[in-house]
């Protein structure tokens, strides 16, 4: 199905879902969220220091086409307050420092449930493995790879798999990733899961992070466990084919303080070739960087239950100052803040 007869169909069926809904309070399912995030970075032997203020207003839309059938749709909205790029914002336009407002449907497609399947087929945001080889955060027409994704439990395994492929704007080759990943209980307090992932880039990455082979193999071990009531680890290891800056490493502890909040201290090394690039977006890691070691530190406070604020520092420093993908040419420290509503 060619993407924008899928785009068409996915906004007609959400839209005749809408209409209906003054009909059956469950014809279709609206949420959304408004965010606003300050930064501020001290970078004394790169850019100087910078602040930048961004609110992002993000609306989820899904409408039932049969009784396991669903069509989905995501719009995005976003302002950012100076034209800093990637610093600022999380679409392509803010990248060139040439715009600083982004609005577009940047996801849709369709759900299907069956025998214990689950699929999504459409534009949307993926999280590979425990996130340091793909996370995928940003917004905007070209920010979401289309993707086959099928979920299933085979005993006490829960597998995933997604074949996917990049939006590039401009004529631009998109990359493709074909990922097999699985997480099981290994008891009351532990989880442990792997990913598996192939990657062959198209021109544009390979010229954009200055990347040397396109083809790479991506493996990862990941898993939390429960130390006490109130406080959980989560750590995963990344190794990539590439020979050389290829291995990631991130460690997270989180105590929850009381009902409404909870503190995460972290360490984490994510080496230059260690995780999967985009033509746009540069290195796709959930962690801070690639090409860098460090610590962060977060606190996040739940007003109720729409409402919080998450507090935040990373303080990190450059691995390679040689490293090929230029995404960090200097030490770092960042400071946030964020406020999130949901509705």
């Amino acid at each position: 199905m060619k993407k924008s007869l899928l785009m068409a169909l996915t906004a007609s069926l959400v839209l005749t879902g809408v209409g209906t809904a003054f009909a059956a309070d469950d014809a279709v399912k609206i949420d959304g969220s408004i965010t606003f995030h300050y930064r501020d970075q001290h970078d004394p032997q790169g850019a100087g220091d910078r602040n930048a203020f961004k609110s992002t207003v993000t609306l989820n839309a899904e409408a039932p086409i049969t009784s396991n059938l669903d069509a989905y749709a995501r719009f995005t909205y976003q302002n950012i307050s100076t034209k800093e790029g990637t610093f600022a914002g999380d679409f392509i336009g803010s990248f060139d420092k040439h715009d600083q407002n982004n609005a577009a449907l940047d996801a849709f497609g369709l759900k299907y449930n069956n025998d214990g399947y689950s699929y999504v087929v459409g534009s949307q945001a993926l999280t590979l493995g425990g996130g340091i080889a793909y996370d995928n955060g940003f917004n905007g027409k070209h920010a979401l790879p289309y993707a086959v994704n099928v979920s299933k439990k085979v005993g006490a395994v829960n597998l995933n798999a997604i074949v996917a492929k990049t939006n590039y704007q401009d004529g631009k080759e998109n990359d493709k990733f074909y990922v097999l990943q699985g997480t099981t209980a290994v008891s009351d307090k532990s989880t442990v899961g792997a990913m598996l992932a192939q990657v062959n880039y198209g021109e544009a990455s390979v010229a954009a992070s200055k990347l040397k082979t396109d083809d790479v193999t991506l493996f990862s071990v990941y898993g939390t466990r429960q130390l006490s009531d109130r406080t959980s680890l989560s750590a995963e290891y990344l190794k990539s084919s590439v020979s050389y800056a290829s291995q990631g490493f991130q460690a997270n502890v989180t105590r929850k303080l009381d009902d409404k909040n909870k503190l995460t201290t972290g360490i984490y090394y994510i080496q230059d070739q260690a995780n999967i690039f985009d033509a746009n977006y540069g290195d796709m890691t959930g962690a801070p960087n690639n090409n860098t070691k460090g610590t962060l530190l977060i606190w996040n406070h739940n007003f109720d239950k729409t409402t919080s604020l998450t507090v935040g520092n990373l303080n990190y420093k450059m691995l390679d100052k040689n490293a090929t993908s230029g995404a960090i040419n200097s030490d770092r420290n960042r400071f946030f803040t964020n406020v999130s509503v949901k509705f």
